[in-house]
């Protein structure tokens, strides 16, 4: 599908939206917050990120699973939530103001097509926590170790951060299904950059919706012809590739805001 008839696709969707768009502002500081703990000077342990890689992929190898690669998108998501649970000495997989894993992964993964799993770990120490003191915390937890081991993830991104004896680690794990050509603008000014990262993404997309990221029970339709733009508010990119020639599977995009 071409740029044009990509913006035809999402000009009809806004003639019928399936749901009226949540306001912004809380989603613009939530970003800005996230912005600035990946900012905190000294706040991370890049050696240990690594280590602890390394020790996923050897513990994988084990269970005769394929190694993750590592996830500069991921990384990011990873490292700004342990800034923000080490900023805010808090240890949740959702944030006070209700954000959970997959906002924070397409809040700051631009290009990034799927979903992710998150793992968290915390210790507070009088001496420096390892990478290997961090790994057993997640063998303990089933879920969390089922998230490092399970043989469909094949990128991973890490985030320790440590704030005096505390240290926070956050993991994230997912299978992409492709990536946009270009990065989705967080603040979104007009919808051909829609079109335009859409237009250029592998492997190729056939169309894309817009949905509610709060509401993902609702999939919205593609829809036909002309119609005004999407309303202010916030939207999720929801990349569709055909499956056959009547079926589309409905994929996992950036959030954005319609400024």
């Amino acid at each position: 599908m071409g740029r044009r008839a990509l913006l035809t696709g999402l000009a009809g969707l806004a003639a019928t939206p399936a749901f009226a768009a949540i306001p912004g502002q809380s989603w613009l500081d939530y970003e800005i917050r996230l912005r600035a703990r990946l900012a905190d000077a000294g706040a991370f342990d890049p050696v240990a990120e690594r280590e602890i890689l390394r020790l996923t992929n050897a513990v994988r190898a084990e269970r005769g699973a394929t190694p993750c690669a590592w996830s500069d998108e991921l990384a990011l998501a990873a490292r700004a939530h342990a800034g923000d649970l080490a900023a805010r000495a808090y240890v949740e997989h959702v944030s006070p103001e209700g954000f959970d894993p997959s906002h924070r992964v397409s809040i700051l993964a631009r290009r990034m097509i799927g979903s992710a799993s998150e793992n968290i770990a915390y210790r507070r120490a009088d001496t420096p926590t390892t990478p290997a003191e961090l790994m057993a915390i997640w063998r303990k937890s089933p879920p969390h170790w089922g998230n490092l081991l399970r043989p469909t993830h094949a990128r991973v991104g890490i985030g320790v951060a440590v704030r005096g004896d505390r240290t926070y680690a956050v993991g994230l794990y997912s299978r992409p299904d492709g990536e946009l050509g270009a990065p989705v603008p967080f603040r979104l000014g007009r919808e051909a950059d829609l079109a335009g990262a859409i237009s250029q993404a592998s492997p190729h997309i056939d169309g894309f919706a817009v949905s509610n990221p709060v509401d993902t029970t609702t999939v919205p339709q593609m829809a036909e012809g002309a119609a005004p733009v999407l309303a202010p508010g916030v939207y999720q990119l929801r990349p569709q590739r055909r499956l056959d020639a009547r079926r589309y599977q409905v994929l996992w995009g950036p959030i954005f805001v319609r400024v």
